[in-house]
C-alpha cells in the first residue's frame, strides 16, 4: 500500500531561514542542551526550591524547558520533512567539535537530521512534554518531585542523544544514558525492594544486548574503517566489496543490541517488572523513548540489513513470534500496566517483523501510532491506579466508567486504535504492515511473509481480545472496588487528563492523516498534491530498496489490498466481540462463569491458562539457570580462586618468606662467626672426604 500524509507536518510552513543553515546548526544542539540544562538545575537546585518555595517552583524549570525543546523540534521537524533546505534528501549534519582525535580513529560530535530523525522527534518530543505536563498531576503528593522531574529530563536528553548522533559511537553514548536513565525512574522508589529488583533486573538485561552491540560497532570500524554512520553504511553496501567481519555476523550484532532495548525474546524478561516504576516512567519507556530505540536502529542500519538477508530473516523471525509470545501472556495477567507491557513488547514484534520483511516505511508509521496510543493507555491506566488509590489489580475494578468518564472515554479509544478498527490509527498502520508482508511474499516470492501475515492476523485477533478483557474488567459490570475506597473514587485533575484529551487525537486520527490522498484534508492544511510518508522516508530507505530490488506494486483497493483490509478488520472485530461477550460493554455484565468453563474445559486449557499466567515460566527458567544454577557455578569458581589458586599462589609466597625468615638468623654481622662457619664448613668438608677417599674399591 501507498502511504499518503497530508497533515501538520507536512504542512508548506516556510522554514525559518531555507537560505541560512546556520539558524539549524544552533537549533538542533538547542534540542538536547535544554533538557540536559534542566537535569542540571533541578539536580542542584531542586530539592532547595520544594522546600523553601513550593512544589511548583521545583517543576517549572524542568517542564518549562521540555516545552521548549518541543517547540524548537517542531521548528526542525517541518523542514526536514519537507526535505527543504538546508536538510535536502540526505539530511543535515551539525558538527560541534572532534570528540576524540586519535589518529585513524576520529570521532566527531556531531548530529544528523533528516526525515527519519524528524519521524522519532514528533514521538520523543510529543509524548515527552505530555508525560512531563502529566507528571505534575500523578507526582504531586511524593516527597521528592524534584528528584523525578531531573531524571526524566536525562532520560529526554540521553534519547534526543541517540536518536540525533551522527557517529556509531555517540549513539552508543546515548544508548548507555538512556539505560541508566532507566534504571533511576524504574528505581524512583527505591525504598520498595520490587523496585528495586525491577531496575537492576533491567540494567543488567540490558547489559547482554549492549555487549552485542559494542561488538557489532567494532566490526563496523574493522570493515569501514569509520565511525560516522553514513559513512559507515555507504562503505559497507559498496558493490563487490569485502570485509574481514562478514556482514551478516556484524547485522547480528547491532540487533543483538535492539532486542535488549526494545525487550525481543529472549530479552524481553525486564520490561514487565519495569511497572515497578511510577506510571509515567512506564509511558516514556513503553511508548516514545526506550524501547523504540531498537527499532529506530535498525531501521537506521537499513543498508547493512539489506545488504545481509540472512540477518533479515532473524529479526523477522524473533519479532513475529514476540508478538504472538507476548500476546499469549497478556491474554492472563491481572495487573493493568502488566497487561500493557505485554502488548508493547507484542508490538514491538511488529515493528521487527517489518523491517526483517523490508517493509521499513510501515515499521516507522507503526512506531509513531503505536507511540500515541500506547502512551494514552498507559497514562490511562496510571489515572485508573490513581482514582483507585493505587490498586493495579483489576480483579479489584469494575464499574468505573461512569466515574471517571475522561479516562474511560480517551483510553476506550487508545483501545480501539490498538485493536486494529478503522477509522482510527492503529488500523492503518497495523494494515500497512500485513499487507506489505502478505505482497512482498505473493509477488517476490518472500516465504516469510507469509508467515509475518498469518501469524500477526493472528495477533491481531489476540491484541483485540485482550484489550478488550482489560477494558471489561477495569470499566464495565459490577464494581469490585474496596468498599472503603469506592466512595472516593474521582477523576483525575486536569494535569493528568487534559494528556489524555491530547493522546487522544493523534491515536484517532494520525492514520487519516498519515494516508489520505488528498482533498479534502489536503488543501485544508495547505498541501498541494500529496504529501506521501513514503516520499518523507524515501530517500533514507532508497538504498536498501534497490538492494532488494523488489517490484513496485500498484494499489489495488478493489483488488488485492481490498481483501488483506477486510482480513484484518475482520480478526480484530471477531477478537472485540468476543472481549465483549466474555467482559461486558457498559451496563451488559461479562461472562464470568463461561470464561473459567472455558479455562477449566480440558487438561490442554487448564495447562495453556497455567503457562499464560506464569508467563510461559521464563521468569522461573532464567531464575533456575542464572541465579540457583549461575550462582552455584559462581561461587564454586569463588571458593576454587579463592582456596586454589589464592592457595598456592599465597603458599609460595609463605614458604619464601618462611625460608628467608630463617636463614636471616644466620647473618649475625660478626666475623668470628662467620670465620667459625668456614672452619666448621671446611672440616666437614675434609672428613667427607677422607671418608670417600679412605672406602675399598
Amino acid at each position: 500500500m501507498h502511504l499518503f500524509a497530508t497533515s501538520v507536518f507536512a504542512a508548506e510552513v516556510a522554514p525559518i531561514s531555507a537560505a541560512d543553515p546556520g539558524v539549524y546548526q544552533l537549533l538542533i544542539p538547542l534540542l538536547v542542551v535544554l533538557p540536559i540544562a534542566g537535569f542540571a538545575f533541578t539536580a542542584l537546585f531542586g530539592r532547595r526550591l520544594q522546600l523553601t518555595i513550593g512544589r511548583w517552583a521545583a517543576e517549572l524549570v524542568p517542564v518549562g524547558l521540555i516545552v521548549a525543546t518541543w517547540l524548537v523540534a517542531l521548528a526542525i521537524i517541518v523542514p526536514a520533512l519537507q526535505h527543504a533546505e538546508p536538510f535536502g534528501e540526505h539530511g543535515l549534519e551539525v558538527k560541534l567539535w572532534t570528540w576524540i582525535p586519535a589518529g585513524g580513529f576520529t570521532v566527531d560530535m556531531a548530529f544528523h537530521v533528516d526525515a527519519l530523525t524528524a519521524a522519532l522527534l514528533v514521538v520523543v518530543t510529543t509524548i515527552g512534554m505530555l508525560v512531563h505536563l502529566y507528571s505534575v498531576g500523578y507526582m504531586a503528593h511524593d516527597p521528592a518531585t524534584w528528584r523525578f522531574f531531573g531524571y526524566l529530563n536525562l532520560f529526554m536528553f540521553s534519547m534526543l542523544v541517540l536518536v540525533l548522533a551522527s557517529s556509531w559511537l555517540l549513539v552508543f553514548a546515548g544508548w548507555e544514558l538512556v539505560g541508566l536513565s532507566s534504571y533511576l525512574l524504574i528505581g524512583f522508589w527505591y525504598t520498595r525492594r520490587s523496585a528495586a529488583l525491577a531496575a537492576k533486573k533491567a540494567f543488567i538485561v540490558n547489559r547482554v544486548g549492549d555487549v552485542g552491540f559494542a561488538l557489532g560497532i567494532m566490526a563496523i570500524f574493522v570493515n569501514t574503517g569509520t565511525m560516522n554512520i553514513q559513512e559507515s553504511l555507504a562503505k559497507l553496501t559498496t558493490v563487490g566489496a569485502s570485509f574481514p567481519v562478514p556482514l551478516p555476523l556484524v547485522a547480528l550484532l547491532v540487533f543483538a543490541g535492539a532486542m535488549g532495548k526494545s525487550a525481543q525474546f529472549p530479552l524481553h524478561v525486564w520490561l514487565p517488572d519495569a511497572m515497578e516504576g511510577p506510571t509515567p516512567v512506564s509511558a516514556l519507556i513503553h511508548a516514545a523513548t526506550m524501547v523504540n530505540a531498537g527499532v529506530y536502529l535498525i531501521a537506521r542500519a537499513n543498508p547493512l540489513f539489506a545488504s545481509a538477508q540472512e540477518a533479515m530473516v532473524v529479526v523477522a523471525a524473533i519479532g513475529i513470534f514476540t508478538a504472538i509470545f507476548a500476546a499469549s501472556i497478556a491474554f492472563t495477567q491481572t495487573d493493568i500496566k502488566r497487561v500493557l507491557a505485554y502488548s508493547t513488547l507484542s508490538q514491538l514484534g511488529y515493528m521487527f517483523a517489518a523491517l526483517g520483511v523490508g517493509a521499513w516505511t510501515a515499521a516507522i508509521f507503526h512506531l509513531m501510532t503505536h507511540g500515541f496510543f500506547k502512551g494514552l493507555l498507559f497514562l490511562g491506566s496510571g489515572s485508573v491506579i490513581h482514582a483507585v488509590h493505587e490498586e493495579q489489580d483489576m480483579n479489584r475494578m469494575g464499574g468505573l466508567w461512569r466515574k471517571i468518564p475522561i479516562t474511560h472515554w480517551t483510553m476506550l479509544v487508545g483501545t480501539i486504535a490498538i485493536a486494529g478498527i478503522p477509522p482510527l490509527a492503529g488500523f492503518f498502520s497495523k494494515d500497512e504492515i500485513l499487507g506489505e508482508a502478505f505482497k512482498f511474499a505473493w509477488f517476490d516470492g518472500l516465504a516469510m511473509g507469509y508467515v509475518v501475515w498469518g501469524v500477526g492476523l493472528v495477533v491481531a485477533m489476540m491484541t483485540a481480545f485482550y484489550m478488550w478483557r482489560l477494558m471489561g474488567k477495569t470499566f464495565y459490570g459490577e464494581s469490585r472496588v474496596d468498599p472503603h475506597v469506592e466512595p472516593k473514587i474521582h477523576e483525575s485533575p486536569w494535569q493528568m487528563t487534559l494528556p489524555l484529551v491530547l493522546l487522544a487525537i493523534p491515536s484517532a486520527i494520525l492514520g487519516i492523516l498519515l494516508t489520505w490522498p488528498g482533498p479534502p484534508l489536503g488543501p485544508l492544511f495547505g498541501v498541494e498534491g500529496t504529501a506521501p510518508l513514503t516520499t518523507w522516508l524515501e530517500p533514507v530507505f532508497a538504498t536498501s530498496e534497490e538492494i532488494l530490488a523488489r517490484g513496485t506494486h500498484e494499489y489495488q483497493l478493489f483488488g488485492i489490498d481490498g481483501w488483506l483490509i477486510l482480513a484484518s478488520v475482520a480478526v480484530a472485530t471477531i477478537g472485540l466481540v468476543v472481549g465483549m461477550i466474555l467482559f461486558g460493554f457498559f451496563r451488559t455484565r461479562g461472562r464470568t462463569s463461561t470464561v473459567q468453563a472455558i479455562t477449566n474445559a480440558n487438561g490442554a486449557t487448564r495447562f495453556l491458562y497455567r503457562a499464560s499466567l506464569n508467563k510461559w515460566w521464563l521468569d522461573d527458567l532464567n531464575d533456575l539457570l542464572f541465579i540457583r544454577i549461575g550462582g552455584r557455578v559462581a561461587a564454586f569458581a569463588w571458593w576454587f580462586d579463592r582456596t586454589i589458586i589464592d592457595g598456592a599462589v599465597n603458599g609460595v609466597g609463605f614458604v619464601t618468606r618462611d625460608a628467608g625468615g630463617g636463614l636471616r638468623r644466620i647473618q649475625t654481622g660478626r666475623v668470628q662467626n662467620y670465620a667459625l662457619g668456614i672452619a666448621i664448613g671446611l672440616l666437614v668438608m675434609a672428613v667427607s672426604f677422607l671418608l670417600i677417599v679412605g672406602q675399598p674399591r
